[in-house]
């Protein structure tokens, strides 16, 4: 498939670990300019590493923390000083404040989750849009949540924050389809780094030692059984490169008549 992305200049964030790794490293493989994004320098360097081995025309680390706003304006001014434009954007940078009934829940968990999730995604939107407006055209992939659309218990402000990023998604293509920039999503079920040492970074809830998910005692063992589900296939998981795949179809050229779609990566999960 040809997909026109050779030289088109992509910002990956959360791009040092799992789903956001992954996805910088499938636009690498396509020769595009890849941003790598992220707050671990070490684990950021390692991608960078691994994009330029794997094709990329350019590989870039930029230390951001997109929970922020002053340091989203100063990413986007330094990738536009550097490249003079954005043609994709991936919001990937995502997680979880805790694992626990909502009845037990504290509203700054609330706010970290709803921060991560929902509010970095419409400051990096809002930041870089303007200038893929100006340029007449531009990609922007949202990563959402299988979560958004089936729910996953004691996620429930993750669930729901995921849930906006779809309505996000939707509501902003429609305002923008006669522009150029077509704004998709991506809904993931159970996306693990097979290589946990080697394809997470220090925040990451994956991190063998450190992760939400992975550390020992994260979490109770029958709250993380509530949101295992049974797939349709022969595995539980998906695999972080095959939605890194489906971000580069969707900001390809061969995906230009999509837009405000939510595509389902789930193993056929909401069909059991």
């Amino acid at each position: 498939m040809r997909t026109g992305l050779a030289g088109k200049v992509v910002i990956v964030t959360g791009a040092t670990a799992n789903i956001g790794r992954a996805t910088a490293l499938a636009f690498a493989e396509e020769a595009a300019r890849v941003v790598v994004v992220g707050r671990d320098a070490e684990a950021g360097a390692r991608v960078v590493e691994a994009a330029r081995e794997r094709g990329a025309a350019e590989a870039l680390w930029r230390a951001a923390d997109v929970t922020s706003e002053d340091e989203v304006d100063g990413l986007v001014a330094d990738v536009i000083g550097r490249f003079g434009r954005v043609d994709v954007l991936v919001n990937n940078v995502g997680g979880n404040a805790a694992v626990t009934p909502f009845v037990s829940s504290a509203p700054e968990q609330w706010r970290e989750d709803l921060d991560i999730n929902l509010m970095s995604t419409l400051r990096c939107t809002h930041r870089v849009l303007p200038h893929m407006l100006g340029q007449g055209g531009g990609r922007i992939v949202n990563i959402g949540s299988m979560a958004a659309l089936i729910g996953d218990p004691y996620m429930a402000v993750y669930s729901a924050a995921k849930g906006a990023v779809h309505s996000f998604t939707r509501v902003l293509a429609l305002e923008i389809g006669k522009s150029g920039v077509t704004v998709n999503a991506i809904a993931p079920y159970g996306t693990v780094p097979e290589d946990l040492a080697g394809e997470t970074s220090s925040g990451s809830r994956f991190h063998p030692r450190t992760g939400l998910f992975t550390r020992p005692g994260a979490s109770r063992s029958e709250e993380r059984a509530a949101f295992r589900r049974t797939t349709a296939l022969d595995r539980g998981t998906a695999r972080p490169q095959e939605i890194g795949a489906a971000a580069v179809y969707l900001a390809s050229d061969q995906a230009a008549f999509v837009t405000g779609q939510i595509l389902q990566i789930d193993g056929g999960v909401a069909l059991t």
